[in-house]
């Protein structure tokens, strides 16, 4: 199965929108003035306006860049040349997923101000707009319903619905970020991850644990 084709930006979009992520980022979406924003990338306002039609949609598409971007570094990382049913083939589903937690981490470890950009698009359009991260996942979350499948069907995990094992990878790989990046631990989020994930595929409790009754 392949992924479904990213967002296409011409070069200048391209050039707007990574001026745009600083300064949404660091001024937040209220403070900025797009006049900043197109001298800084070295264009007119109105060659910004012309791209993305006012404020709010240069903002929205702020935010779906920066993960367009994310889940190309993550698909690069883990496939490294190969198909999704090669790389299954050769190295299996839970290799497959530690390549993509620790992709995801270090992504986000070298543009922690990605967080900041979809922390402020769920303040700022809560109301009105579904967010971007999980529009991203859920286009996402097939190929990782197939991989978790795989992996029971093969008995490396134990038998649980893959869509409810997909929900809580994601949850577990979003919240480590996040909460890393918040609580100041930017420069460590591959550590953090990988040890979240370590812990998520092998659990705490022993096999040999004496029963509680």
């Amino acid at each position: 199965m392949k992924p479904k084709e990213a967002p296409k930006f011409t070069e200048k979009q391209a050039e707007i929108l990574e001026t745009a992520y600083q300064v949404f980022a660091k001024e937040g979406f209220r403070n900025t003035d797009v006049q900043v924003i197109a001298d800084l990338a070295g264009v007119g306002k109105g060659t910004v306006y012309r791209h993305f039609g006012n404020k709010e949609e240069l903002f929205l598409a702020t935010a779906k860049y920066c993960l367009t971007k994310a889940g190309q570094y993550i698909e690069q990382q883990v496939l490294q040349e190969d198909d999704l049913e090669t790389l299954r083939d050769h190295v299996g589903a839970l290799e497959i997923l530690r390549r993509a937690a620790v992709a995801y981490a270090k992504y986000y470890q070298n543009n922690p101000l990605t967080i900041e950009i979809l922390i402020q698009e769920r303040a700022e359009f809560r109301e009105s707009v579904f967010p971007t991260h999980l529009m991203w996942r859920a286009e996402a979350r097939e190929r990782m319903d197939e991989l978790f499948k795989d992996a029971i069907d093969k008995k490396l995990f134990r038998n649980v619905d893959p869509k409810r094992a997909t929900d809580a990878f994601a949850d577990l790989l979003y919240g480590s970020v996040v909460n890393g990046c918040l609580g100041g631990g930017k420069s460590q989020l591959v550590v953090r991850v990988e040890n979240a994930v370590d812990i998520f595929l092998h659990g705490l409790v022993r096999h040999d644990a004496p029963s509680s009754e």
